[in-house]
């Protein structure tokens, strides 16, 4: 597969090479002077080991020709019981295949195999444990490195920053600068404990689980990476920089996968005016027109509008051996959807059947074993404070396997194309994942009494992994508590809801698109989430729902003076009219994902159905552009035209966006550095939306300007002169 199809800033991948201390042409007499070394190389990055430890002693960054060097890259595994430092570990063998060096050593207690695989720019390290007796394993530390080399200032970048207070953000990635460029490292889980002290790195987690004997127990993978930095390239000190961010994303792209699916326009049911309880035959009625104004619109996809199709008492009843299908409704709504082209995602829960009404229950009550106990600092439930949350442990093995079992059974028969597994880790509905670490009680459970919060992330992570082997058309989409724990749970996942656009007192489409593709900016660059895994949420605000606006205060740094024609003030709900286009545009430009919340009952205006119609036909017979993108470097503001760029080879689109009320010109390079433009020669430049005569021809490198009329979208075509 050509990786510029689905990831633009996925920089091409070499060949690898393994060598011994005569292999390499980087040579440092200084290092490794008391024994022989091992290296890996690909086009961008080279690793020296030593092959007497085992460990990592030297990075070669290939995009600026520096030199890092490693010292106490070791490991550390804490459990109940026993504690294994390096020295401890003896190595008793070290090999290489192609990009992969494995090193094996053996230490009381347990057998420790360390992995290192080499993956062009990033290099990712993971330890797979065996013991022959049951144990508690507490704390791992997959490494310690302490780098050197030319001068390392060092931050310590926290997030996803979107929504949250400082102190809430379950990631943490360490930037190493230098003047060229630098490295980047951090443990591929949310709420580790990994720190930094000067170049100093310490990445490690708790996983806080029983391992049985026998049982291989692989950690989490760390990575460390490298980048090229440009010359004159600067950043707010509290964000990395771009040349960082197109690294990391370029290695989050390359570990998630490209895109499975094409456009993807889904309704969310819930907040289209779709039925919320169980159905009778007059709410089914009313739904089925409801897909029929879907199908109008050209939204050929929508999510369950109610848990488990509405059938709440029949989940909470479900027995040992009880099998789950949807019900004689459930089957007529899931039939005329067929029948008018529309597929639905499965709306499952994790640990209560319903745990937005108080009619949800946990599930299996002949299992009392199965339920999470409140720890000190679990919050109380949001239907009703006095209370704790009440919710089975996704932690306990058997539960575990019950509920993927029941999931499964709901996809069997190819009723659902997609599947949706939402709520929170204490059985409540979600609104805690981003503050509180889970904490458990039990001692019956998989995990050690207490802290289970990797516990229950692994189990998540497990049951979307599973899902995707034994259901592999399935489109997989994430809620929380996934969408609040960052990129590193966006594994086997095809789409990630993101509520974090607009709010009632922002129901213009013009506010509404700027918003949205600075949202979808802020999680591409400052979370990481490659953007075709981003939803983006088209007109929430005519329902009046409360979604996170873009933190203006956050982000003035990057965006000064964004959007200050908000007027803060909430309107009553009411239908957006006006530059449709603009919206929709903003949307299909972010991701190849959009999520609509229509008012399916009440009806739109024929021809704004028709634009949203008209615009995703445009997007599925130009889907394949959309999956890349490369953002130019104005974020949305008044003042400033914004856009992105959607190539494939020497061929694609540019969207351009103005938000001001003047005329604004926009300005990029035909390069593949500017907008990702491969090869020489000329090209014709072509305004193709809205429609007209201008059109620009124009050589590789050169500079185009483009007038772009107030308050406007526009598309650029861009393709060889033949």
């Amino acid at each position: 597969m050509c990786l510029r199809r689905w990831a633009v800033v996925v920089a091409a991948l070499g060949g690898f090479s393994a060598a011994g201390a005569s292999g390499t042409s980087n040579d440092d007499p200084g290092l490794l002077a008391d024994g022989g070394r091992t290296e890996l190389h690909s086009d961008q990055m080279g690793l020296v080991f030593d092959r007497a430890t085992g460990t990592l002693r030297a990075i070669e960054n290939k995009l600026t020709g520096e030199i890092y060097q490693v010292a106490g890259d070791e490991f550390a595994i804490d459990a109940v019981g026993f504690h294994v430092g390096f020295a401890e570990a003896k190595l008793v063998d070290l090999t290489v295949a192609g990009n992969v060096l494995t090193a094996d050593y053996r230490a009381p207690d347990i057998i420790i195999q360390v992995r290192y695989t080499l993956r062009g720019h990033f290099v990712e390290k993971q330890m797979k444990l065996t013991s022959p007796h049951d144990y508690g394993l507490k704390a791992l530390i997959v490494s310690q490195p302490r780098f050197s080399g030319p001068e390392l200032k060092v931050l310590a970048y926290r997030y996803p920053k979107y929504g949250r207070k400082p102190g809430e953000e379950p990631c943490v990635t360490y930037f190493l600068r230098s003047a060229r460029g630098g490295l980047f490292a951090g443990t591929e889980v949310p709420f580790d404990i990994s720190s930094v002290s000067a170049t100093q790195a310490i990445l490690a987690y708790p996983p806080s689980l029983k391992v049985k004997a026998q049982e291989p127990f692989e950690s989490e993978p760390i990575y460390f990476g490298v980048y090229r930095k440009p010359a004159g390239e600067t950043a707010p000190s509290r964000f990395p920089l771009r040349s960082e961010s197109d690294a990391m994303v370029a290695m989050t792209s390359t570990i998630l996968g490209p895109p499975r699916f094409g456009l993807v326009p889904m309704a969310c049911g819930w907040h289209s005016q779709m039925e919320h309880e169980a159905y009778t035959e007059q709410s089914l009625a009313g739904d089925l027109r409801s897909l029929d104004f879907l199908a109008a619109c050209g939204v050929d996809w929508v999510t369950d509008s109610h848990p488990w199709g509405g059938e709440t008492g029949k989940m909470s009843a479900l027995g040992p051996t009880d099998t789950y299908g949807p019900g004689p409704l459930v089957q007529k709504f899931l039939q005329h959807a067929q029948a008018v082209g529309v597929k639905v995602a499965m709306w499952g829960t994790m640990n209560n059947t319903h745990p937005w009404t108080n009619e949800g229950k946990p599930f299996r009550a002949d299992q009392p074993a199965w339920l999470f106990q409140p720890g000190p600092d679990t919050p109380r439930s949001i239907l009703d404070p006095r209370k704790f949350a009440e919710g089975n442990c996704i932690a306990d093995r058997d539960f575990f396997d019950w509920i993927e079992r029941i999931n499964l059974e709901g996809l069997a028969g190819r009723r659902y194309a997609g599947w949706a597994v939402d709520g929170d880790f204490f059985g409540g509905a979600g609104w805690y994942t981003t503050v509180v670490r889970v904490n458990c009680q039990s001692a019956q459970h998989d995990h050690l009494p207490g802290d289970s919060t990797y516990a229950c992330q692994r189990a998540l992570g497990q049951l979307f992994d599973n899902m995707r082997r034994q259901a592999p058309d399935t489109f997989v989409l994430t809620c929380r508590p996934a969408m609040d724990l960052g990129v590193w749970m966006m594994r086997n996942v095809d789409a990630c809801f993101t509520l974090v656009e607009t709010g009632p007192g922002s129901a213009t489409n013009l506010t509404a698109g700027d918003q949205l593709r600075a949202a979808s900016r802020a999680r591409l660059h400052y979370e990481f989430l490659p953007h075709y895994l981003d939803q983006p949420l088209l007109f929430p605000s005519w329902a009046g729902t409360e979604v996170i606006q873009v933190d203006v205060g956050e982000y003035n740094e990057i965006m000064p003076q964004a959007f200050p024609n908000l007027d803060g003030k909430d309107k009553p709900p009411v239908w957006p009219r006006g530059h449709p286009d603009y919206v929709l545009l903003s949307a299909l430009s972010s991701s190849p994902n959009q999520l609509f919340y229509l008012p399916t009952k009440a009806g739109i205006p024929d021809e704004d159905r028709a634009e949203i119609r008209r615009w995703l036909d445009w997007g599925r017979k130009h889907v394949e552009y959309l999956k890349v993108r490369k953002d130019l470097p104005d974020w949305p503001m008044l003042a400033k035209v914004d856009g992105s760029a959607h190539l494939l080879g020497d061929h694609g689109f540019v969207f351009l966006f103005n938000p001001d009320k003047t005329a604004l010109p926009a300005e990029f390079v035909l390069s593949e550095e500017s907008i990702g433009l491969a090869g020489g020669g000329t090209y014709r430049v072509s305004q193709c939306y809205p429609a007209a005569k201008l059109t620009v021809n124009a050589k590789h490198g050169e500079t185009i300007r483009w007038p772009v009329p107030a308050e406007t979208a526009l598309i650029l075509e861009i393709q060889p002169e033949r």
